[in-house]
């Protein structure tokens, strides 16, 4: 049999050896559609860092390339304080809302970013040289690069909740392996935005509503199971 049913209210084990028709068992339960879209979503969040961001930094901070690497180091010191809150708060909040809520801030943080470019450069003075519109810009990546760490573990603790028992380690890679795959594309999708758009951070804007679809799906399927849909 492809899979064997653990008892009542339970998940099925998955028979590794399945491969590909393992995932597209999980599949079937909307829940785990809703964890992959999540996690879909946040990866585009994470090809936005590598293939936007830079080039915004330089073009919008005093600096040019150093000021660019030195916000992705803040990025990731923002990420270290990220993912012990996301941690703290999946085991008091729950899984699901802690991973809803985080990708929802980190998506609104990136939808921000061309509103905040938008704005007048003025105060730079005031600033050390650096405009009101690029500490904004700094402001949202860090919240973005806090949010979506947060994000991180809360992922992880739902797809161990769904997970059938005995099939953990399949069952986990899936999500990752959608992941993997949005991943591939999306720098260069984020990337023809950015050249076919003329403001600045369309492109950080599109990754940020994809990080809210996923949201807006993990949390529409957090309590479904594939038993729904069979009425």
């Amino acid at each position: 049999m492809a899979a064997a049913e653990e008892g009542p209210g339970r998940e099925r084990r998955l028979d590794p050896g399945e491969g590909g028709e393992a995932w597209a068992t999980l599949l079937q339960d909307p829940r785990w559609r809703g964890l992959a879209v999540c996690e879909a979503g946040a990866r585009f969040g994470f090809a936005a860092k590598v293939a936007s961001v830079p080039v915004l930094a330089a073009s919008v901070l005093p600096g040019g390339a150093v000021a660019a690497g030195s916000l992705l180091s803040a990025a990731g010191l923002a990420g270290l304080a990220g993912a012990p809150l996301g941690g703290w708060l999946t085991d008091r909040a729950g899984a699901r809302a802690t991973a809803a809520a985080s990708a929802a801030g980190a998506g609104a943080a990136l939808l921000l970013v061309p509103s905040v470019l938008a704005a007048p450069a003025g105060g730079a003075e005031a600033f050390g040289g650096a405009s009101a519109s690029g500490l904004g810009f700094c402001g949202l990546v860090l919240l973005w690069s806090v949010a979506v760490a947060a994000e991180g573990p809360a992922l992880v603790a739902v797809g161990q909740e769904l997970a059938p028992p005995g099939s953990e380690a399949t069952a986990l890679a899936l999500p990752r392996a959608v992941g993997d795959a949005v991943y591939i594309v999306a720098p260069f999708l984020l990337g023809t935005v950015a050249d076919a758009s003329p403001g600045l951070g369309v492109e950080c804007a599109v990754a940020g509503a994809a990080s809210l679809v996923g949201a807006a799906a993990l949390a529409a399927f957090a309590g479904s199971s594939a038993g729904d849909d069979d009425g």
